[in-house]
């Protein structure tokens, strides 16, 4: 509903929707006394705008330690701030004292000011009668803890603040990867984030799931809070209940197109973040030159910037100008965008933002993203080509693309290849709307004997029918060199990651991590390695190896073994090697099972034993627990949220919590869950978070069967004291032809099963 000042200030506007103008500062860097207009004044380096109920405009005047304001009628004064970076005292004046780098801004109900005066670690409150004091931080930059008093705690480089409707305070630390709430009586607590930078997955407690370096916080009329992820590339949202899930961003750093959904769209660097009274989300976009509209759909358009760094003249379309460097937005009552273009020292204005109608995206539009690496041993396979998506609202018929790749001179194809013009058709495949892609990469070989150099190959996308493909050739120049020399087995670091337990007469897995130091290339070749069992335990089954951080996902395969001794010793035939090829990145891990002998006295045992090679044995350790498998309670969580669409992926509908029922605890158990008919588990792994003094999250390592509808943790480290929860989040995806209707996700914990249960899921078209 528009009220009456909304209308009239609409009605008075001097230019059609989508304009855009400079309402404060010339351009130039620099401070010019207050008093004047806004617009013939110098910033510098503005960072945070706010806008209150009147239509008066705050601009955090980063660089000149200044709060600013512009009244309605375009005249700009100083409300915080004399200048001097640093940090005096509270309790006076804001125009007295110092702040030191104030970047965020927010404005309540009531017309106090909140600052993020960054550098000094702190928030800052004005209040209308135009006195300063400190709401939040000590002034130290740190963690301690939450629950106590907001002005006694440490904050680590707080850069964005918002304002609920209840006058609850929120605060986005870059430096603590977190976003912490002030409520009305002074309390802080952390909302989301949970200290570590990363990111992990979406559907769990915000407080136990990962962020990277949040910037830009903004709240909507329902309380839900955004969080702009300058680190991760994302925009999440926390609803009313502590759920987090990505509204924009798919975590890569780039720019794709408009159109489309938010969620399978690339953000580059986004900062401050917007939210409209119809509750459509703005993204300022620092590296993509841009500012980003998501509308209630959830689909994302831009509202400004042309992509290029750089000035245009003002009174035009603001699609169609430039920007440099985009990190701050706000939106008044009447829906107009408000931009702080952070290198060009001047505060833009977008007229009737909120109105203005995105063109209609084509029927079919389609892209590539190449793949190709920067550097390659030789002697080395790797891949080359691009992954053809779609942005566009229509099925693609994959019959009418081809993917020709033309290979540089001395490059090899994979197995069934022959000559240099390598291509690809994808008869009988769909290229879904907004999602999927069809594969067009090429495995390559650079031969032994190669001349170091840089090689060019090229990529052709063809295609036929109404299809609007941007962009269909590519070069794609790969440099060939002589591979380093690498060190044997004994430049591995090697340890047990958990200590696996089992009652006699059950399994257990043990796992052994392998990791080279700095990320060293390590090719020691085909290594013996004896393994000696705890006693009370045997070797039995097969071993298998996962690089889980490989460039291609999980790569993973079995062992070549030998039991020998009764089960006591195992010996593996098998090359180490890490860091070698993109297949091989990171670190990865040896999953050994174990049986407890029938018999064994429960205990720990830590008498087993790894030797690799010529290093130094590394110590393995198992537990004997009792013979009872314990007692336990399996629920589904979360019911209103267990419907999927078709097609969709990276989705939680079958949230499970597990209950410790009886008397002893729970350590390493196997876990199996299996999928009904159309909905498959996206990854070979299992996202769990415990009850605890504070919510704990771990990454089970998982195995998928062939056709992806069984899930099977060999040995999850539950480590739930009687009384105890934990909740468990697996990955899902939905065929496009699922079944509708209501399913079943089926859940085992133990072997034999001790406990089960099922969650029912809606498919829906």
């Amino acid at each position: 509903m528009t009220t009456n000042a909304n209308a009239s200030a609409l009605a008075a506007s001097p230019y059609p929707d989508g304009t855009i103008v400079t309402v404060a500062g010339t351009g130039t860097a620099g401070y010019v006394a207050d008093g004047g207009p806004a617009a013939g004044t110098s910033l510098y380096y503005p960072r945070g705008v706010a806008v209150d109920a009147a239509g008066n405009l705050y601009i955090g005047d980063q660089s000149n330690h200044r709060v600013r304001k512009v009244s309605p009628n375009g005249i700009i004064t100083t409300v915080a701030g004399n200048g001097t970076a640093g940090f005096v005292s509270d309790g006076g004046p804001a125009l007295g004292t110092s702040l030191n780098n104030p970047i965020g801004l927010a404005v309540d109900g009531a017309r106090n000011l909140y600052i993020a005066d960054t550098n000094n670690h702190r928030v800052r409150k004005v209040s209308p009668n135009g006195i300063i004091t400190t709401v939040a931080g000590n002034g130290q930059a740190g963690f301690v803890s939450d629950g106590g008093p907001a002005v006694a705690t440490k904050l680590n480089s707080p850069q964005g603040v918002a304002v609920d409707a209840a006058g609850n305070l929120y605060i986005a630390e870059a430096g603590n990867h977190r976003v912490r709430k002030v409520s009305p009586n002074g309390i802080i607590t952390t909302v989301a984030g949970n200290g570590q930078a990363g990111f992990v997955s979406d559907g769990g407690p915000a407080i136990a799931t990962r962020l990277s370096t949040p910037t830009g916080v903004a709240v909507d009329a329902a309380g839900n809070l955004y969080i702009g992820e300058w680190g991760g590339h994302r925009v999440r949202k926390v609803d009313t209940n502590g759920i987090i899930t990505t509204v924009a961003g798919n975590g890569v750093a780039g720019y794709v197109s408009d159109g489309g959904p938010a969620v399978a769209t690339r953000l580059n660097v986004p900062g401050a973040v917007a939210v409209d009274a119809a509750g459509s989300l703005y993204i300022a976009e620092y590296s993509n030159q841009r500012v980003r509209k998501v509308d209630t759909d959830g689909i994302i358009t831009t509202v400004a910037g042309d992509g290029v760094a750089g000035y245009v003249a003002d009174g035009g379309p603001a699609v169609g100008t430039r920007l440099y460097g985009p990190i701050g937005v706000a939106v008044d009552t009447a829906g107009s965008l408000y931009i702080a273009d952070y290198s060009n020292h001047r505060i833009r204005k977008v007229y009737g933002a909120a109105a203005v109608v995105p063109p209609t995206p084509p029927a079919a539009d389609l892209y590539g993203e190449v793949v190709h690496p920067v550097s390659v041993p030789r002697g080395q396979e790797f891949d080359l080509g691009a992954r053809i998506r779609s942005r566009g609202p229509a099925t693609v018929d994959g019959g009418d693309v081809t993917v020709v790749l033309t290979l540089a001179e001395g490059l090899l194809g994979g197995p069934g290849t022959s000559g240099r013009r390598l291509t690809r058709t994808f008869t009988g495949a769909q290229l879904f709307p907004n999602a999927g892609s069809l594969d067009g990469v090429f495995r390559v070989t650079a031969p032994n004997g190669l001349i170091p150099g840089t090689y060019e190959s090229t990529l052709e996308i063809q295609y036929g029918g109404e299809l609007n493909l941007k962009d269909n050739t590519y070069t794609l120049p790969v440099s060939i060199v002589v591979p380093a020399p690498v060190g044997d087995e004994t430049a591995l670091t090697i340890y047990q990651e958990t200590v696996p337990e089992a009652a006699p007469g059950q399994s257990a897995r043990v796992d052994l991590r392998f990791l080279s130091p700095t990320s060293r290339p390590v090719n020691p070749g085909v290594v013996i390695q004896r393994y000696t069992a705890p006693t009370g335990f045997v070797f039995t089954g097969k071993p298998v190896y996962a690089y889980h951080t490989a460039s291609h996902g999980v790569i993973s395969g079995d062992l070549d073994f030998q039991v020998i001794d009764g089960g006591r010793t195992l010996i593996i035939a098998a090359n180490p090697h890490l860091n070698t090829t993109p297949t091989d990145t990171g670190s990865f891990v040896y999953s050994i099972p174990l049986l407890a002998l029938p018999g064994s006295a429960p205990g720990l045992r830590t008498d087993g034993s790894a030797t690799i090679g010529k290093r130094q044995p590394v110590q393995i350790a198992a537990k004997v627990t009792s013979a009872s498998a314990g007692s336990a309670r399996v629920e589904q969580l979360q019911r209103d949220r267990a419907k999927v669409r078709r097609g969709q992926q990276w989705v939680y509908p079958a949230v499970f919590k597990v209950t410790n029922t009886g008397q002893s605890r729970i350590g390493t158990q196997q876990i199996v869950l299996t999928a009904p008919e159309g909905l498959r588990f996206t990854e070979n792994r299992l996202v769990m978070t415990r009850q605890d003094d504070a919510p704990r999250e771990t990454v089970n390592v998982a195995e998928r069967s062939a056709d992806s509808r069984t899930l099977t943790v060999r040995a999850s480290a539950l480590e739930l004291d009687p009384g105890k929860t934990a909740t468990l989040y697996p990955e899902l995806e939905v065929d496009p032809a699922a079944p509708l209707g209501v399913v079943s996700v089926g859940f085992q914990l133990g072997s034999p099963a001790f406990a089960s249960g099922a969650a029912a899921v809606t498919v829906e078209a």
